[in-house]
């Protein structure tokens, strides 16, 4: 039974906070809908902040043609939803995600089956690879919704994953046992790997470059217990280490938060040594179309062989001491950074696994540049 609109606009508000505290979303990344009536549904708007999102944002979306009523543009994926209500006429609620470990493992394009789920069924299907927000993705995943009929989630290769339920509750618990599922299935095979790696960075100290925030031509940066600030027009001539990092990156891009990330797979990438061609759409559009890998070298020359790794890009490692992260707030670092970890995991997931395949790299940059003209210039203003 489909909800009333105040009833939906308060469920959907509720379900984002729910989400982004269980972990299955963070910022915008995703959305959730509520069928209202046979013909309409109530859709998260697109680019505004879960913290910020009131009930009157919430974009009403007819299933027939996807006009809407309001202001606010509705979620770029509103397709997918309409048609989940259009083909289920069961559902009544849908929660698109973009989930660690079920992301990860649709970069194979595999099914996950072998199931024995009352919420999930006896499999989720995985549907093909594409853009996002292009019809071509909104056939992918209409198919794999028609063809499943009993199946409460949908993995979508290379992206993310859609949870339905027949109310709020039903769509969140396929959310919580999708990623549990995964975790397992991607455990299994990359726990392994990662404490190979972390047994052998664990041989010798990793330093730590801190984080830094700039504000007007000075900068903060915080390294271990020390914090200190930072004149651009004014550094030392000898300054080395940390700071001289920090303030190469600030003097030659428009970053005004950077972070020296340390996490488990992201250090492992960098032991590796080699660049990180994205196997998830997010890592290509918020971090950049690949990740380069700056190599040890000398104090002085360091700065400048991370500043050339992050031409263009929010994200660079360096040889075996992790990565960098850059944005211009302290939410994209942190963005930056969490999609760095994850599109790391990926990679080495697909390692092992050996049969399958990066973003095509022509779809990485497209992905990047829309991102960058749409999204970014959407917080801005």
């Amino acid at each position: 039974m489909a909800y009333t609109e105040a009833e939906a606009r308060e469920l959907i508000l509720s379900a984002v906070c729910r989400l982004v505290g269980a972990g299955l979303v963070a910022r915008t990344w995703g959305n959730v809908s509520a069928r209202i009536s046979e013909e309409q549904f109530l859709i998260t708007p697109s680019g505004l902040g879960y913290d910020i999102m009131t009930p009157e944002d919430l974009v009403l979306v007819n299933i027939s043609d996807l006009s809407y009523e309001g202001t606010r543009k509705p979620s770029s994926e509103k397709g997918i939803h309409a048609d989940a209500y259009r083909l289920r006429p069961d559902v009544n609620f849908v929660i698109h995600t973009h989930q660690d470990k079920a992301s990860i493992y649709g970069i194979r394009g595999w099914d996950l089956s072998g199931l024995n789920s009352e919420v999930l069924g006896k499999r989720v299907p995985c549907a093909a690879y594409g853009l996002s927000s292009t019809e071509h993705r909104r056939r992918a995943v209409a198919d794999a919704v028609s063809s499943n009929p009993s199946s409460s989630a949908v993995l979508m290769r290379n992206h993310g994953a859609l949870c339905l339920g027949r109310d709020c509750e039903t769509a969140f618990a396929a959310a919580e046992e999708l990623e549990q599922a995964c975790t397992e299935r991607v455990g299994e095979v990359l726990d392994e790997e990662l404490n190979m790696y972390t047994q052998q960075r664990a041989l010798w100290p990793m330093p730590d470059y801190g984080r830094s925030q700039r504000v007007g031509h000075r900068f903060k940066l915080k390294h271990g217990t020390v914090t200190r600030i930072y004149d651009l027009k004014d550094l030392p001539d000898n300054l080395r280490g940390p700071a001289a990092v920090h303030a190469a990156i600030y003097l030659r891009t428009s970053a005004r938060y950077i972070m020296h990330v340390r996490s488990e797979a992201a250090t492992a990438m960098s032991v590796i040594g080699k660049t990180v061609y994205p196997y998830l759409d997010d890592l290509a559009q918020i971090a950049g179309p690949d990740i380069r890998c700056a190599r040890l070298c000398d104090d002085s020359q360091l700065p400048a062989a991370i500043v050339r790794a992050l031409s263009g890009r929010n994200a660079a490692l360096l040889e075996d001491c992790g990565g960098f992260c850059t944005g211009k707030t302290a939410d994209d670092v942190t963005a930056a950074s969490l999609l760095l970890e994850k599109g790391c995991e990926a990679v080495l997931y697909a390692k092992l696994l050996g049969d399958c395949r990066p973003l095509n790299s022509a779809d990485a940059r497209l992905q990047r540049l829309v991102y960058q003209a749409k999204y970014s210039r959407k917080k801005e203003a």
